[in-house]
């Protein structure tokens, strides 16, 4: 899934693949007990998968700030600019994001005319629910659709029938079946969900009042409420436009 997705060679996953550590240094509220949802290098590579539920503000920042700290810690180590390893973000997300037409998302850092600043770094979000209507119209998928729907379906008949005749995906369904039957594994996955909802309700509550009318005092409503759950300044800044002295007075 990860070379269709990034275009990184299947042989050198397979071969140079190591686990890394996911946590960080807990800068702010929102952050504490966030760890990435995973986490794993190759040569060349450090790869962030994270798996979005709801589309909001606090989550895209939450995931911008953990790419930055994934550059940083890269940034820290005694790499040349030719061997640094390439920080890459993979979202799947249960929502569509941008270009609604587009399978993959890529997001780099570009000026306005298109030229490439930074190569070191690439963000790509895909959509849960364009392989999810494909399914449910019972169109053709791909490989591609078929691995995010094991991960995001919950019916072990379902993901058995999607895997069937694969055997990648055989494996990847016998282990996820494996996994439903573990107590213990099951009660991690409950307790997480509710953990989620409940966090989904606070940044729905900080973010949706005005997005839509974008008038100044919504605009600051907006920064107090991601103030409240622990979004840093810098960030508030850019995503309201509102300025420093503005973001003081709310604190």
């Amino acid at each position: 899934m990860t070379s269709r997705i990034t275009g990184i060679p299947k042989d050198l996953i397979l071969k140079t693949y190591y686990e890394k550590n996911t946590e960080f240094v807990v800068s702010n509220a929102l952050e504490r007990g966030k760890r990435s949802d995973i986490l794993f290098g190759v040569e060349g590579y450090i790869i962030n998968y994270e798996l979005n539920n709801r589309y909001s503000l606090a989550t895209i920042i939450r995931n911008d700030n953990y790419l930055d700290k994934v550059k940083i810690d890269i940034s820290s180590k005694n790499y040349t600019y030719n061997n640094m390893p390439m920080a890459i973000q993979i979202n799947l997300n249960n929502f569509n994001h941008l270009n609604k037409k587009n399978e993959i998302e890529v997001f780099k850092s570009r000026d306005e005319n298109g030229v490439v600043e930074n190569v070191k770094w690439e963000k790509f979000h895909l959509s849960f629910l364009k392989a999810y209507k494909k399914y449910k119209k019972g169109l053709k998928l791909t490989k591609l659709d078929k691995e995010m729907l094991i991960l995001r379906l919950r019916k072990i008949e379902e993901i058995e029938k999607i895997a069937e005749g694969d055997e990648e995906l055989m494996e990847v369904a016998n282990e996820l079946k494996r996994l439903s039957l573990d107590i213990n594994t099951v009660g991690q996955y409950d307790e997480a969900e509710e953990m989620e909802k409940m966090m989904n309700s606070l940044r729905e509550e900080g973010e949706m009042k005005g997005i839509k009318k974008g008038a100044n005092n919504e605009k600051k409503s907006i920064a107090k409420n991601l103030l409240k759950i622990g979004i840093p300044k810098e960030s508030i800044m850019q995503a309201t436009g509102l300025n420093e002295t503005q973001i003081a007075r709310l604190m």
